[in-house]
């Protein structure tokens, strides 16, 4: 006679808890035999077809799907479709998790870094930091492919610093914004992140940033998340138009003096 067990039993023998199997059997994946006093009694094919269960959760198939696949008689060329299926979507979700893991190692440099973040700057970092790639692909295609590779395709460490710079300036501009846009300070500030930022752009990158439609300007402001209140945005303006007044770009992408003086 074969062996039998209680839901007890078998949720011990399986490790798997009485409250699952309950679960697998609402959904007809498992079906213990039914005494007359109504007491589950599972058999050893049912621990054959649980493993079944497992084994294609495993795949990543979702509980639903494989309901469908234990009522076939047999495995055929619609399972490995299926197989194939669901690898492209395990590919994608890997993708994603693997991109979702470097948000957070970045969060948390960042976070280590400044002790803490301001809830505008942080979400600010994570919005931009989730639009890389829609940044990458509008500078690439609107600006130039050395700009686009001089800011995106960086080494871990390169991030790092940018990172760290973006939140600086943030705070700087926060800070300052409650004075005048054209103090000797504020002046500092702009010039040394306008020349910082300079490194990461070709001339090709400044000629076509300057034929820019409106339409292409407002996909560019709608792609970069900014931290600003409205009134810190025009200080910002005010403050970069003030520098770019005093100073004029070269060819070579340098900031220099309209008074022949360098920043």
């Amino acid at each position: 006679m074969d062996e039998t067990y209680s839901i007890g039993e078998f949720s011990k023998l399986t490790g798997i808890s009485v409250r699952t199997l309950h679960y697998y059997e609402e959904l007809g994946l498992l079906k213990p035999f039914r005494q007359e006093n109504g007491h589950r009694v599972y058999k050893i094919e049912d621990m054959v077809e649980l493993q079944k269960i497992l084994n294609l959760k495993l795949l990543g198939f979702s509980l639903t799907q494989i309901g469908e696949l234990l009522k076939l008689p047999k495995y055929d060329q619609s399972l490995v479709e299926m197989l194939r299926l669901q690898q492209q979507a395990l590919e994608v979700k890997l993708v994603q998790i693997t991109q979702s893991l470097e948000l957070i190692g970045r969060m948390i440099a960042i976070v280590q870094a400044e002790d803490q973040l301001e809830h505008p700057l942080l979400l600010s970092l994570i919005r931009n930091m989730n639009q890389e790639d829609m940044q990458r692909e509008w500078v690439a295609n609107h600006l130039s492919e050395y700009t686009a590779q001089t800011l995106f395709d960086r080494s871990a460490e390169a991030i790092k610093k940018m990172d760290a710079e973006t939140v600086r300036f943030s705070r700087d501009v926060k800070r300052l914004s409650e004075g005048p846009s054209d103090s000797q300070e504020a002046e500092t500030v702009i010039g040394a992140y306008v020349n910082w930022a300079m490194t990461y752009i070709d001339q090709k990158a400044i000629d076509n940033f300057g034929n820019l439609d409106e339409e292409q300007y407002t996909q560019l402001d709608q792609l970069v998340e900014m931290p600003f209140n409205e009134r810190e945005s025009a200080w910002l303006d005010k403050a970069l138009k003030h520098y770019l007044s005093k100073y004029t770009l070269t060819e070579q992408g340098e900031l220099n003096s309209k008074n022949g003086e360098c920043s």
